[in-house]
C-alpha cells in the first residue's frame, strides 16, 4: 500500500490504555501513525503552512481509505481514557506526533476579538500536543509568559484528548478545559474539513480562514456539540485556545469536620463559616479562591467529627513572582499536584503486600483506613504554576476510576446516599469532590451551572463496579440528576441512561454530527461505545 508522506503503518494488533484496565483487539494493518517531523516530510513540506495543510490532506486520505476498506478508525492521543470511548475494533490513528503550535498575528484575528481580547493570549495547537508541552511553552518560552486557565489533576493527556472527554479540574469560577477553546479545525470527511467558532464570539479573520483552507462555520450550537464529542465528529486537527498571564497557585490542605459550615461552602460557595481555616481574611480569600476540592475516606467518616472529617484542599490564585519555593517533583508521600488517582497508587502498592491480598468487606476498610492518612501525611502548603502544580501521574497496576457530576445543591443528599451504599458494598478506594463551573457543551459532563464532580478511585475490582451500578440505581430512585464522566469507567451508561441524562440534547448532538459528517464518514468514526450509548445513529439535521 502506497501511503502519503506523513502517514506510516502502525504495526499493532491490540491497544492497552495508559491505566491498563482494558486491551482492545485491532485488525492487522488497520492502524496508522501520523507525523510532521520525519526528515522526508520536513524536506517535502518545509514551512509550517505546508506541513499543516498536508496533514489535513493526510487525515482526509485516512477517512477515504477507511470508507473504501470498510474500516472504523479512532484518533488516539495519550490513551488516557479508562472507558473504551476512544477505541474501536478496527484501527487507531496515533496523533501524538502532531505537535505544531503557533501564535496568530493580528491580521489573522477578527475585529471583534481585537477589540476585546489580547492576541498574545491565543495559542493555535495541533491535536498531539500534550498538556505538559503546552505548559512548558506557555510558562517557560512565551514572552510574556502565560498560563493555561484550567487543568486536570495531571498533565499527560494530549490537548484534544483531554478536552474531548470533558477533563474538568476544579476551577470552580472558570470551568473545564473545554471552556478555553475558541476554535476547532475538524476533518470530517475525505472531501470536507471545517473551522468552527461560536458566532457569539468570532475570533479569526478571513486571512486565517483562507490559510487553513477550511469551510468556515460560525455557529454556537454546532460548536457546543463538537466540543465534547470524544473523537466521533471526525479528526480534530487543531484547536485555538485562550490563555492568560502566568499566575501562581498557592495551595492549602487541612482536615476539617464535615458540618453545617462546610455544607454552606458546598451548596452556596459561602465560605464564611470556614473563615477560621482560610489562609486569608474572608473577603480576600473569596477573591483569590481558584480551586475547591474535598477528599473523603468513606470508611472513616462521621459528620461533625474533625478526626473523621474531610481533607479540605483549596488553591488561591496569585500574580506570578519569582521568589517562591518551587514544588519538588519527587517528594515522599502524597505530593501536591497528584490527583486522587495518584493517591490510590500508594494504596494499591500496599494492598498487594497484605496477607492474602483479599479485597473483602473486612480488608477493604482496614486497608483504606490505614493508608488514607499515611498518603495525606504531607506539607499543608505549597505554591507553584499550573504546570508545576498539576504534574504527570505515574501509573502502576490496573485502576478503577469513576466520576459522576451533580448540581452542588444536591451534594448533601448525594453524600448520604454514597455512604449508605458504602455500608452495603464497601468501596475499595477513596473519593473526592471537585467543584467546577459548568460548561456550554451539548453533551458536557459538567453540565450543571455549578457542578460538583464526585470522583471514586480505587482498585480495578468487581466490587467497585458493583458499587457504581448500585449507586446509580439509588440516585435514580431518589430522582437526583447526575451525569457520568465520558472518559472514566462508565459501565453504567447505556442508551436509555444517556437519554435520561441529556434528554433532547442528544437529538441536537446527533443532528449536528449528521450535519457535519456524511453517513459513510459517520460509520468510520462509530465504535462500540457510541452504540452502547445510542450515539451512533444518524440524527435529524437541525436548521440553525
Amino acid at each position: 500500500m502506497n501511503l502519503p508522506l506523513g502517514i506510516k503503518p502502525l504495526d499493532i494488533t491490540s491497544f492497552t490504555n495508559a491505566h491498563g484496565n482494558f486491551t482492545q483487539a485491532l485488525k492487522p494493518g488497520a492502524s496508522f501513525d501520523l507525523t510532521v517531523s520525519d526528515p522526508g516530510f520536513e524536506r517535502q513540506y518545509p514551512s509550517f503552512k505546508d506541513k499543516y495543510n498536508q496533514t489535513t490532506e493526510n487525515f482526509q486520505w485516512l477517512i477515504q481509505h477507511a470508507i473504501d476498506n470498510n474500516l472504523r478508525l479512532r484518533p488516539m492521543g495519550s490513551g488516557w481514557s479508562l472507558s473504551k470511548v476512544a477505541v474501536c475494533p478496527d484501527g487507531i490513528v496515533n496523533t501524538k506526533k502532531l505537535r505544531l503550535k503557533a501564535s496568530l498575528g493580528s491580521s489573522q484575528l477578527s475585529e471583534e476579538y481585537l477589540n476585546s481580547g489580547d492576541p498574545f493570549n491565543l495559542l493555535f495547537a495541533q491535536c498531539g500536543n500534550s498538556m505538559i508541552s503546552i505548559n512548558e511553552l506557555l510558562e517557560q518560552e512565551r514572552n510574556p509568559p502565560k498560563s493555561l486557565r484550567a487543568s486536570g489533576g495531571s498533565n499527560g493527556q494530549t490537548i484534544v484528548g483531554a478536552l474531548s472527554t470533558n477533563t474538568h479540574g476544579a476551577a470552580f469560577k472558570f470551568g473545564s478545559l473545554s471552556e478555553f477553546v475558541l476554535g476547532m479545525h475538524i476533518v470530517t470527511g475525505p472531501d470536507r474539513h471545517v473551522w468552527i467558532e461560536r458566532a457569539s464570539r468570532p475570533v479569526t479573520s478571513a486571512k486565517f480562514q483562507e490559510w487553513i483552507k477550511a469551510e468556515v462555520i460560525l455557529d454556537d450550537d454546532i460548536f457546543n456539540s463538537a466540543l465534547i464529542s470524544f473523537g466521533s465528529f471526525g479528526f480534530i486537527h487543531s484547536v485555538l485556545i485562550e490563555v492568560e498571564p502566568k499566575f501562581l497557585l498557592e495551595q492549602q490542605l487541612t482536615q476539617i469536620a464535615y458540618d453545617g459550615n462546610l455544607e454552606k461552602a458546598i451548596t452556596d460557595y459561602d465560605f464564611s463559616g470556614l473563615a477560621h481555616v482560610l489562609n486569608y481574611p474572608l473577603a480576600v480569600a473569596n477573591e483569590k479562591l481558584y480551586h475547591f476540592e474535598l477528599a473523603i475516606n468513606p470508611h472513616n467518616f462521621e459528620k461533625n467529627n474533625p478526626d473523621k472529617g474531610v481533607y479540605f484542599r483549596v488553591m488561591y490564585k496569585e500574580p506570578y513572582r519569582e521568589d517562591y519555593e518551587r514544588i519538588e517533583p519527587q517528594t515522599q508521600g502524597y505530593t501536591y499536584g497528584d490527583d486522587v488517582l495518584g493517591l490510590i497508587q500508594k494504596v494499591l502498592d500496599q494492598v498487594e503486600v497484605l496477607p492474602g491480598n483479599m479485597l473483602d468487606g473486612l480488608v477493604i476498610p482496614n486497608a483504606v483506613n490505614t493508608l488514607f492518612n499515611l498518603a495525606y501525611n504531607r506539607p499543608e502548603k505549597a505554591i507553584g504554576t499550573v504546570g508545576e502544580t498539576f504534574r504527570n501521574t505515574i501509573f502502576r497496576g490496573k485502576l478503577y476510576s469513576g466520576a459522576f457530576a451533580f448540581d452542588r445543591k444536591d451534594m448533601p443528599k448525594v453524600i448520604d446516599i454514597v455512604l449508605g451504599n458504602n455500608r452495603n458494598i464497601p468501596f475499595a478506594g477513596v473519593m473526592a469532590m471537585r467543584f467546577v463551573k459548568g460548561n456550554k457543551a451539548t453533551l458536557g459532563f459538567t453540565r450543571f451551572e455549578n457542578s460538583c464532580v464526585l470522583e471514586m478511585d480505587g482498585v480495578d475490582a468487581k466490587v467497585n463496579y458493583n458499587f457504581s451500578e448500585k449507586l446509580v440505581d439509588v440516585l435514580e430512585a431518589h430522582n437526583i440528576s447526575y451525569t457520568v464522566h465520558w472518559g472514566k469507567n462508565n459501565n453504567v451508561l447505556n442508551k436509555e441512561r444517556v437519554r435520561r441524562i441529556y434528554g433532547d440534547a442528544v437529538d441536537k448532538w446527533l443532528g449536528h454530527r449528521n450535519q457535519l459528517l456524511s453517513a459513510s464518514a459517520q460509520a468510520v468514526f462509530n465504535n462500540e461505545f457510541l452504540e452502547q450509548c445510542g450515539l451512533d445513529q444518524p440524527g435529524k439535521i437541525l436548521l440553525t
